[in-house]
C-alpha cells in the first residue's frame, strides 16, 4: 500500500469486495455477453462517456498506476490517496478521499493471440486504442468500479441524472427494490463506438433502495472483450478438434 494515510481499511475493504462481487459478474455479462439489454435507442444529444476522472478509455495500466504514485506521494497534495491493492496489467485498487476506486484493465487472451498477426508498430505507449495493434499486449483501462458507504439510491440518481440526463434503461428484483439504472452515453457516428456506459446498482436496506456501487465501463473496449470472448472459444474449439483427430 502506497499513500500518505496510515488507516489499514483491508478486512473492511475484502467484505466490500465479496459483497459486490455477484454485482460485478452481473455488470460484466451484460457488457460483454449482452449489449441488446444495455444498448437502447441512441438519443444524439446525449454526451460521450470518455474515460473516469482524470483517466481516459484505453489508458494503459502502467501510466495510470505512475498518475497515481506521482500524486500519492507528492506532499503538496491536498487529497488523501492511497494505492491499497495491484495486479500488473489487471486491476488497481486506490483509495481517494475515503472513497475505493478499482481501476480495471483488459489484454488479449494469450491463446487468442495465436490467431492474431501483430504489426510491427513498436511499443504500445499511445493511450488511445485507435490505430494499436490487433491484440493488447498491456493491460488497457476499460472499467472502473466506485465503493462508498450507502446511500438513499434516489439521491445517487439525481446526482447522475443532473450530469448524464435520464437513465436510458431501469430493472427492477422480485424484491420491488433492488435493480440497476443504465446510463449510455455512446456516440455512434464513427465506425467505433465513443464513449461508455454507467450502472448505478440498487441494494435493499431496510426495506428501501440503497446504493453503494456505481460501475463505468467503455463501449469501444466492451465490443473489443466480446469478439475476444468470441475468438478465444473458436481456437478452443478448433484445437481440441486437432487433438482429438490424428
Amino acid at each position: 500500500m502506497i499513500g500518505k494515510s496510515k488507516n489499514k481499511p483491508f478486512l473492511s475493504l475484502k467484505i466490500a469486495d465479496r459483497n459486490s462481487m455477484k454485482n460485478l459478474r452481473t455488470s460484466l455479462l451484460l457488457v460483454c455477453l449482452c449489449p441488446q439489454f444495455l444498448l437502447a435507442q441512441v438519443d444524439q444529444t446525449t454526451s460521450s462517456l470518455d474515460g473516469f476522472a482524470e483517466a481516459s478509455w484505453g489508458m494503459t495500466y502502467e501510466s495510470i498506476r505512475e498518475k497515481f504514485l506521482s500524486m500519492a506521494t507528492n506532499p503538496d497534495s491536498k487529497e488523501d490517496l492511497q494505492l491499497i491493492n495491484e495486479k500488473k496489467d489487471e486491476r488497481l485498487l486506490v483509495k481517494r478521499n475515503g472513497i475505493f476506486y478499482l481501476y480495471r484493465f483488459y489484454k488479449t487472451p494469450e491463446l487468442v493471440k495465436e490467431v492474431r498477426p501483430k504489426e510491427n508498430r513498436g511499443p504500445e505507449t499511445d493511450p488511445s486504442i485507435n490505430g494499436q495493434t490487433e491484440y493488447r499486449e498491456s493491460g488497457i483501462l476499460f472499467s472502473v468500479g466506485v465503493t462508498f458507504n450507502l446511500v438513499p439510491s434516489e439521491k445517487i440518481k439525481e446526482k447522475l441524472e443532473k450530469k448524464y440526463g435520464k437513465p436510458k434503461k431501469e430493472s427492477i428484483g422480485d424484491d420491488k427494490v433492488s435493480g440497476a439504472s443504465i446510463w449510455e452515453l455512446v456516440d455512434r457516428r464513427d465506425s467505433s463506438p465513443r464513449g461508455g456506459y454507467a450502472v448505478q446498482w440498487r441494494e435493499g436496506y431496510k426495506k428501501n433502495p440503497y446504493t453503494r456501487r456505481i460501475d463505468y465501463f467503455s463501449a469501444n473496449i466492451r465490443e473489443m472483450i466480446a469478439k475476444d470472448y468470441k475468438d478465444f472459444f473458436s481456437v478452443q474449439e478448433t484445437k481440441t478438434l486437432r487433438d482429438l483427430i490424428p
